[in-house]
């Protein structure tokens, strides 16, 4: 026997002892009333139609093929956003088991809704049903005896969501038939689970993406045009859109999390697609690992439900479908859910052709032999947009009527999952330490805990903890409360597992990244205390900067100073360059007043223009300004006057959107490179941004003209012209910088001297599938001014360098890997020592331009704004105006 086949019997041996735990956990019924679990349902009865005394339909509901004019599910077609909110509030209106509820507003301006469905009784009692979820969930000064009382009284919340991801269309049409059926169906299955549950049905968490995707598919029917929409589908993220759970920057997260904050829904069903050749239908149970900060009680819940999915799908007739693969329970960034009382219950449906036309194969589709996590394989050559609403349709209806038919043991283990994080007795609580380095840090994250219904304490006076003085505004986050598992998720160092896909061989590839530890992300220091100690503190409603004070105007001889340490201070800089006030760089340390300022602080010329726009800044950011009484004599810069930024944004690119809301939310002047812009780079830019994922063929080739319409000449290709136009623009003097793969590009573009370090073979000699490693910059570079010496890079499948030359281009090493020791600070690293001593920053000048590169992903979608920093150095540096000594000394003058 091989170690593969060896492997493969353990593996099985696993899933097998996973399948037969839930499905035994299944069967089991604590409440005495409860009623075991009925046979799978058909997804439709529309010929149940007998009358209910308990509903009373307000007014004929057209069905959807009537409302739409085409059957859902029909080969080409998709119904439309514009279409599909008027169906929706037509149901709600008509009748009494839907509410309609627009939350917000989309980025693009489009309503993001949400429909409550359940009996007229459970409606009508909504708010109580919503009160009982909360004491709960929150348990403190809750007895057993009354929590039990609660949870025969309650109704489990079952929030499902569809569309997330655009061009996984089959969700959201289902969507509108799942609607229809359960206002107008009368039947007792109906009945019962509407009694029994409460249902918050999202459409579409990405109305965005539904109307560019959707209308997009509409618009070019009959057209030799591609008929899928070639860019993100989220004005900034794209696909990463349900990768924001843990940054929640987006108004469509914050939308999501408002939601579950509010009602508490015990079940999460996010429904997805995926490629075609997958399993018809996945569901949880889950790969390993499982974050430990998920609930016990939680995963289980999770695996049971799944399983109660595949069984319904399997009655049903369903063949295909899988479990145990692929997808595992780790990254909270897509599951803020499990954090707050929610299981969690991914599904992925394989994709039809071309969005909604049927796949077609020689032999039946997908996976042919069976597994005990695939039992059955798809017995069809044929996968249609109708197939797929059908399948993810029955695993819905199969997971409704598994939590209602077991409400008593989803409203008590809720009870049971917070009553154990209330209880915690170690670790004790984290703490942030007032007056640190970076307020903007700080902020960030405690923003993030605030959005995520964590309680934060804030330190009325000095107190020591853990043997450590802190000082009196330190925040403090007890873990005695409910969403405790959230904040130590994010706070803590990640330690993942070294899993294989069998002894000795590969690594077991995570679904996402192994690392989010919030203080080396943004760059703040946060202390986990294990044991209690006391101290005087006041519960925060609100997050706020911390209160600073402008100081006096300095002389005429002098200077406002602001530090670099802070990543958010690009938003003055921003700021500053919109109303065209003078901005300088020191190139070195300097004194003043017995003050040490580093290398990169910022000088602004003392006019009432820059202390009103100081003053307001500094408030709004918690970031000190100070005043000099004199300007040092040292080397810097005066940044050019109105820097202009470009953005190099090939469609789709999901590194370049990220930074899209970066830079809008700094205020930053910038656009993106269009293909008409190559001819004239210089007369639009100083400096241009080269993301990962930005190649030559992106550049060259682009979009071919042939598969899309005019309105998509910005991003057509722009030849081997326009890619020496891009050189001619850097050795003309422009600023060029680069990151992740944009680097090799630039390699491309300047025959760079630098080679990879890491092994060219297989993942077992090298892999770092999105962690934080050490790293050592030179902050007295332009390019990490401000930046701590020892700040982590964040590592995701990207590249590390030895330089080969220091001859062909004038060079200097920003930032690099330790030469000995452990590379991995959070996450999971394979081979570290192919790190040691690699570079990973370099600044290039090539003729009279500036190119600074990175191996690594320094604009992560926005997690490792430490880092990003960097990004903004370079950017800001290359165009400005290089000063003496004595010109610095006279501000430019």
């Amino acid at each position: 026997m091989t170690s593969s086949e060896s492997s493969r019997l353990s593996r099985r041996a696993l899933l097998r002892t996973t399948a037969v735990g839930a499905a035994a956990a299944a069967t089991t019924v604590i409440n005495p009333g409860a009623a075991s679990a009925a046979p799978a349902i058909p997804p439709t009865h529309a010929d149940q139609d007998r009358p209910s005394a308990g509903t009373r339909q307000k007014g004929p509901i057209p069905t959807p093929a009537e409302y739409f004019g085409t059957p859902i599910g029909t080969d080409g077609f998709l119904a439309q956003w514009d279409k599909m909110v008027p169906y929706f509030q037509l149901i709600a209106a008509r009748s009494d088991r839907v509410n309609f509820q627009e939350i917000g507003k989309t980025t693009r301006g489009y309503p993001y809704i949400l429909l409550t469905i359940s009996s007229r009784k459970n409606l009508a009692n909504l708010d109580k049903l919503v009160a009982t979820n909360a004491k709960l969930a929150d348990p403190r000064g809750l007895s057993e005896a009354e929590a039990k009382k609660l949870a025969t009284e309650g109704k489990p919340f079952y929030y499902v969501q569809a569309g997330i991801h655009s061009t996984e269309v089959g969700n959201s049409q289902a969507a509108i038939e799942w609607a229809y059926r359960l206002a107008t169906e009368q039947s007792d299955y109906i009945e019962k689970i509407l009694d029994n549950l409460v249902i918050l049905l999202q459409p579409c968490q990405n109305p965005d993406g539904i109307v560019l995707v959707n209308d997009y598919f509409a618009a070019t029917a009959g057209t030799d045009y591609a008929r899928t929409y070639p860019d993100l589908y989220n004005k900034y993220t794209g696909h990463d859109d349900n990768r924001d759970w843990i940054m929640l920057t987006q108004i469509e997260s914050r939308h999501n999390v408002s939601i579950l904050n509010k009602y508490r829904p015990h079940v999460f069903q996010d429904s997805h697609g995926a490629g075609a050749g997958a399993p018809r239908l996945f569901t949880p149970p889950y790969l390993s690992p499982y974050d430990p900060n998920i609930d016990t009680i939680q995963v289980q819940q999770t695996d049971t439900l799944g399983l109660a999915m595949q069984r319904g799908m399997t009655v049903a007739g369903m063949k295909g479908n899988g479990w145990g693969s692929e997808y595992d329970y780790w990254s909270p960034s897509r599951q803020y859910c499990v954090y707050h009382g929610a299981a969690r219950i991914l599904t992925e449906a394989a994709s039809a052709s071309n969005l909604a036309y049927p796949q077609v194969g020689t032999k039946p589709l997908g996976q042919q032999t069976t597994d005990i996590n695939f039992i059955e394989p798809y017995d069809s050559k044929t996968w249609t947009l109708r197939n797929i609403i059908d399948w993810v349709s029955q695993a819905f209806y199969s997971g409704l009527e598994s939590v209602a038919y077991d409400n008593y043991n989803w409203l008590y283990n809720s009870y049971r999952i917070g009553a154990k994080a209330v209880t915690r007795t170690s670790p004790y609580a984290y703490v942030i330490a007032a007056g640190q380095r970076d307020p903007q840090a700080v902020l960030d994250a405690l923003e993030i805990f605030h959005l995520g219904a964590v309680e934060i304490s804030q330190a009325q006076a000095a107190f020591t903890a853990g043997g450590k003085q802190y000082p009196t505004g330190s925040y403090i986050i007890y873990l005695q409360q409910p969403y405790a598992g959230f904040a130590k998720t994010l706070l803590e160092v990640q330690d993942y597992p070294q899993l294989l896909e069998y002894p000795g061989g590969p690594p077991q590839r995570p679904y996402d990244t192994t690392a989010q530890t919030l203080p080396m992300l943004l760059g703040f220091d946060a202390d986990l205390i294990a044991e209690s100690f006391s101290a005087r503190t006041k519960l925060l409603s609100s997050v706020e900067p911390p209160a600073v004070s402008t100081p006096s105007a300095p002389p005429r001889t002098g200077a406002y100073a602001i530090g670099p340490e802070s990543y958010g201070v690009f938003r003055i800089v921003a700021a500053l360059q919109k109303q065209n006030i003078p901005t300088f760089r020191a190139a070195a340390q300097f004194t003043d007043g017995g003050r040490t300022f580093p290398a990169g602080t910022f000088l602004v010329p003392p006019t009432s223009a820059a202390r009103k726009l100081l003053e307001t800044q500094s408030k709004d950011t918690g970031i000190p300004v100070s005043a000099l009484r004199s300007v040092p004599a040292v080397a810097g810069v005066q940044l050019k006057p109105g820097t202009r930024i470009g953005l190099l944004k090939p469609p789709d690119n999901m590194p370049s959107g990220w930074l899209m809301w970066t830079f809008e939310q700094y205020g930053v002047d910038y656009s993106v490179v269009e293909a008409s812009d190559y001819a004239n780079l210089a007369d639009k830019y100083d400096a241009i941004i080269m993301p990962d994922g930005v190649s030559k063929n992106s550049i060259v080739n682009g979009l071919n003209p042939k598969s899309y319409p005019p309105d998509w000449a910005w991003a057509f290709g722009v030849g081997t012209t326009g890619w020496n136009q891009l050189h001619d623009f850097v050795t003309g003097g422009g600023t060029l910088v680069t990151y992740g793969s944009g680097t090799a590009t630039a390699q491309s573009l300047f025959t760079l001297p630098i080679t990879s370090v890491l092994p060219s073979g297989s993942s077992s000699d090298f892999y770092c599938p999105g962690s934080l490693l050490s790293q050592e910059l030179d902050t007295n570079n332009p390019a990490a001014w401000g930046v701590p010496a020892n700040n982590p890079a964040w590592f995701v499948s990207d590249d590390a360098y030895k330089l080969t030359s220091t001859t062909t281009y004038p060079v200097e090493v920003v930032a690099k890997y330790p030469d000995s020791g452990n590379q991995l600070q959070s996450g999971w690293l394979i081979g570290g020592e192919s790190l040691n001593g690699a570079v990973n920053g370099l600044s290039w000048t090539i003729d009279k331009g500036y190119v600074v590169t990175f191996g690594n992903e320094i604009g992560f979608r926005t997690w490792n704004r430490s880092e990003q920093r960097m990004l903004f150095n370079a950017a800001y540096y290359g165009p400005s105006t290089k000063l003496t000594a004595s010109q610095f000394q006279g501000l430019g003058k």
